[in-house]
């Protein structure tokens, strides 16, 4: 099925009637597949969210008379002259009443009274297009041994006004004994108070926790982005964030096929033996993990109240990231307190390159994850810049001293655009900024990494 991805999972530790619940709620994340298909136009800005034929100020001035047209949940349709808003659920009402059925099953099933709650309000939302009292619900199920999220979420494809929800799915088995570890980076990293620019409207969250999860099926939007882990509530429902946290969730199973399939063979591609030498398979694995939640858990201490309406659609550039970004200064600060070794800090940089590379190596294949390279190759340019990247026979090596300068300068940079930087800075900025120019620094490594994965792909 297009856009839903199964994993194997080892149900052994799930009572009879658990299985039965997982079962169910699998069944109604693939019904979530098609819903994200009629959503996904990568030919258009607006994807289908709006009119082809539609300006994006016709758009502006018709949601002056209808602030509906810019809902999160509405698709924008002409009728005659007009543009009017249809909302999700009329135009989905037949798929939505089927996966409503389904989660209110599960719900019945379920003895886990928070999930149970969770099931039965998501059920409901689903048609009434207000997510606010199931996705509170949600946040009470982070210890819950089942766990489940179904609806609209991320705003990537609405390239116009970043405003229009994505439908994504994942269902999977709780990992208790790596989130438990994942928890006490966790701990450590959110000790203190992280200063901010004079005049940024910082945002505090009350609390974060993370969940690694063995992951069952993905669907719509998070089986076509792939990203090995996500963030929720959206970043668009800051005032729900602002009340009640986050949890971010670890797709487990995904984080072995990307490392195993990308970021294993971009390591032995890209860098000097000499470094290679420094870290086994093992190391960077463990980094790779590490990387993935740290990006996460400090999300929690970026986010500022109005970053995404004042940067609009240039918002994701920055965020996604200025994550990764702060995730190698959070692994420094792990460093210090004894937390982390050296070599595990050492570790987790040479991760977040491999991963960069990923990003930049797909995006030919995936070119929906434009966000992420452009993110990347910013930061492989000021690695560049700073001199902490250095060819060696064909290869590259770290400078750790000068990386981690230049990774505090990019910081900065950063910092500046989502906290009080104008939609016209950062437009200036990325526009002044060379990808392309960056990319041909490491075309030989990037060309050596796509042909690995072509024979990878002739060899299934």
């Amino acid at each position: 099925m297009a856009y839903a991805r199964r994993f194997l999972v080892d149900q052994r530790e799930l009572s009879k009637q658990e299985r039965g619940v997982l079962q169910k709620l699998i069944a109604a994340a693939e019904l979530v597949a098609p819903l994200y298909e009629k959503q996904k136009n990568q030919e258009y800005p607006g994807a289908n969210f709006y009119p082809f034929n539609a300006t994006k100020q016709e758009i502006e001035k018709a949601a002056k008379k209808n602030p509906d047209i810019l809902s999160p949940y509405t698709f924008v349709e002409r009728k005659g002259k007009k543009l009017v808003a249809v909302p999700y659920s009329k135009k989905f009402n037949k798929e939505l009443t089927q996966i409503a059925k389904i989660l209110k099953e599960a719900a019945a099933l379920s003895t886990d009274k928070k999930l149970k709650a969770y099931l039965a309000a998501r059920a409901r939302d689903l048609l009434q297009d207000n997510f606010d009292k199931s996705n509170t619900l949600w946040l009470e199920t982070g210890q819950s041994k089942i766990g489940c999220v179904i609806g609209p979420f991320d705003r990537y494809h609405d390239k116009l006004f970043f405003q229009k929800r994505l439908y994504t799915s994942y269902v999977g088995i709780l990992d208790k004994k790596r989130t438990e570890e994942i928890d006490k980076f966790r701990q450590a990293i959110l000790v203190g108070e992280k200063r901010h620019l004079p005049g940024a409207k910082q945002a505090k969250i009350p609390r974060m926790k993370v969940r690694v999860g063995h992951t069952a099926i993905l669907s719509g939007f998070a089986a076509d982005f792939l990203f090995v882990s996500d963030n929720l509530p959206s970043s668009a429902d800051l005032y729900l964030i602002k009340k009640k946290g986050t949890i971010s969730t670890i797709f487990y199973p995904l984080l072995q096929w990307r490392f195993s399939t990308w970021i294993w063979p971009i390591y032995n591609v890209i860098f000097s033996s000499d470094l290679q030498r420094r870290f086994s398979q093992e190391d960077i694995e463990d980094a790779f993990l590490r990387i993935s939640a740290f990006s996460e858990i400090t999300r929690s201490v970026m986010r500022y109240d109005d970053a995404a309406p004042r940067l609009q659609e240039l918002f994701p550039y920055f965020d996604e990231i200025y994550a990764d970004v702060l995730t190698i200064k959070a692994a420094s600060l792990l460093y210090l307190k004894g937390t982390l070794t050296e070599k595990e800090l050492q570790a987790i940089l040479v991760a977040e390159i491999c991963q960069g590379f990923y990003y930049l190596g797909c995006l030919d294949k995936w070119p929906h994850l434009q966000t992420n390279a452009v993110g990347y190759a910013l930061l492989l340019d000021f690695l560049l810049r700073g001199n902490a990247l250095e060819k060696q026979e064909g290869r590259f090596t770290f400078n750790f001293q000068k990386a981690f300068i230049a990774v505090d300068e990019l910081s900065n940079v950063l910092e500046y655009y989502l906290s009080i930087g104008s939609r016209k800075d950062a437009e200036e900025f990325l526009g002044k900024f060379k990808a392309k120019e960056v990319l041909e620094k490491f075309a030989p490594q990037l060309n050596e990494i796509l042909l690995h994965q072509q024979k990878q792909t002739n060899s299934v």
